[in-house]
């Protein structure tokens, strides 16, 4: 098993079934199941923080992993692709990103972001996103 399954599974153990059935081949379809159990998560009543916050911890160890030549195994490239380029499709998710973004993670991502965006959507969610950060203390998870 590879190490990134390894860790999904340390992470996502609600998610064991999809990781070691459906993500057999590769890191990207792990994160289509992480982006789906993200828009559930923001459609449970409650929101499911804990799971949130999960996801986006591990899109940032994947981020620290090193850099590999094959961009579909390279895991900082898949949660770029498959994970942060799709969160815009969902307005529960890009309401919220300021509590799990910072500043320089967001600002980073302009390109992903701005993906399924117009221009003025674009502006629109910056503009969101930096009024909110501003008056949102804690530490942020990506």
């Amino acid at each position: 098993m590879e190490s990134w399954q390894v860790r999904a599974l340390d992470c996502f153990p609600e998610l064991a079934k999809e990781i070691t059935e459906r993500n057999q081949s590769g890191p990207m379809d792990l994160m289509d199941t992480l982006y789906l159990a993200l828009v559930k998560s923001y459609g449970a009543n409650p929101i499911n923080d804990d799971l949130i916050g999960r996801i986006y911890d591990y899109a940032a160890w994947c981020f620290a992993q090193p850099k590999v030549e094959d961009s579909n195994i390279d895991l900082g490239n898949t949660v770029a692709v498959g994970l942060i380029e799709n969160l815009s499709l969902d307005k529960h998710i890009t309401d919220d990103l300021y509590r799990w973004f910072s500043v320089e993670t967001f600002d980073g991502c302009e390109q992903l972001l701005r993906h399924h965006l117009s221009e003025d959507e674009y502006r629109k969610l910056v503009g969101d996103f930096m009024l909110k950060k501003r008056s949102y203390s804690k530490p942020s998870r990506l």
